[in-house]
């Protein structure tokens, strides 16, 4: 994390006159970007610097000390024109060379701050940055570079470790819908809890246990994890990701899961499927709930609500030794993406789509799953004990 390099915006139109992209006025995008970056502190220079320093001392999101200047500072320090839309990747890039300064909308030019230099460094030259390559930077002065801007910064918005369903479906969907969401000034909270309306939905709808009523329930679930992608969607383009809406997600998701097999388990029952359906759904339950308590203890510990830090040690988690390659972290790793959530709970509407006896199969898999999982946190609990939290090598 870069410090000590002040991070400008240069405004010359009044905050009720700056276009928007995604929702967000460019030159507070810009100070966003640059805080995010590890720039402090930040200032706003040109025509309409103390209306901008006032509106973003106001805000919540700006953490760092904010300045009204005349000119340029003489330390070290990178600067950005206020209608440019740049995204976070890019300011870490200019953060990288502090005594930089870019200036735009051109965006091809890069400037050595300071008396000693004055010339203008291109993108081949000395050393400096390939701006083609480092991130979002557009200038954005007409209507048609606003929607070139918006583009790309929610195209920007999907995530490399996105499961197929949510690469194929899922994610452009979700992205459609934040784009109605980011100009209404929802905050990623509210969006997360109200998602969860449609997880309470399915389970409610799938306890009936008619054909109909699982059917509606799997639309419900599914559309649970479409929208779900729409908070953290939503906190990138904001800035507004926070502790309190990492664990509202990681709830919230499981919460979902559980109480749609809950709920599905007794509709299933009631249908005439027999015991069956509650060994399972109980099993299941049980499973994950256990598994679930023990990751979140992990997460409490180390000061964070993210589910993917939780050291699983197979899958997508970094952690793992070739030499304890056993037969369950094999097996484990093979099966996961089956397991991922948008894949899952995909084919758990399709099956709902069917009908009860092809509910009641992904009601097994899911007693399986979590299992599996469960087995998987155990393990990991017993390869880390008596390492810290957060310390692990790999295990």
């Amino acid at each position: 994390m870069v410090s000590d390099v002040i991070g400008v915006v240069d405004v010359a139109v009044d905050p009720a006159g700056a276009r928007r992209v995604g929702g967000l006025a460019l030159p507070l995008r810009a100070l966003l970007a640059l805080q995010q970056a590890g720039a402090s502190p930040l200032a706003f220079s040109g025509a309409a610097a103390s209306a901008w320093a006032a509106l973003a001392r106001a805000d919540d999101r700006v953490r760092a000390p904010v300045q009204a200047i005349v000119r340029a500072p003489a330390e070290p320090h990178v600067a950005v024109a206020g209608d440019v839309a740049v995204d976070t990747r890019f300011a870490r890039a200019l953060l990288r060379a502090p005594g930089v300064v870019f200036v735009g909308p051109e965006v091809v030019a890069l400037h050595r701050a300071g008396p000693s230099d004055g010339g203008v460094l291109d993108d081949a030259g000395d050393g400096a940055l390939d701006l083609a390559s480092e991130g979002l930077c557009l200038p954005v002065r007409t209507a048609d570079e606003v929607r070139a801007a918006d583009d790309r910064l929610y195209a920007s918005l999907r995530k490399p470790q996105d499961g197929f369903i949510s690469r194929a479906i899922n994610r452009s969907i979700s992205i459609r819908v934040t784009r109605v969401l980011a100009p209404m000034g929802l905050r990623p909270n509210q969006v997360s809890v109200g998602i969860l309306a449609f997880g309470v939905a399915g389970a409610a709808l799938a306890a009936h246990g008619t054909h109909l009523t699982l059917a509606a329930a799997g639309v419900c679930f599914n559309a649970q994890s479409i929208l779900d992608g729409c908070d953290g969607e939503l906190a990138r383009l904001t800035f507004r990701g926070s502790r309190a809406g990492e664990w509202i997600d990681t709830v919230g998701d499981d919460f979902t899961n559980y109480s749609f097999f809950a709920g599905a388990a007794w509709g299933l029952h009631r249908a005439g499927l027999g015991a069956l359906p509650l060994v399972f759904g109980g099993v299941g339950l049980a499973a994950g709930l256990i598994a679930s308590l023990t990751e979140y203890r992990y997460l409490l510990r180390i000061g964070s609500g993210d589910l993917l830090r939780y050291p699983l040690g197979f899958g997508d988690d970094a952690s793992g030794d070739a030499r304890t390659d056993t037969g369950l972290r094999r097996l484990v790793g093979l099966a996961r993406p089956l397991f991922k959530r948008d894949f899952f709970v995909f084919a758990t509407m399709l099956a709902a789509l069917v009908g009860p006896s092809a509910t009641l199969v992904m009601l097994a898999l899911f007693a399986g799953g979590a299992s599996l999982t469960l087995s998987a946190v155990l393990r990991s609990e017993w390869a880390r004990r008596g390492v810290a939290p957060g310390q692990e090598t790999r295990v």
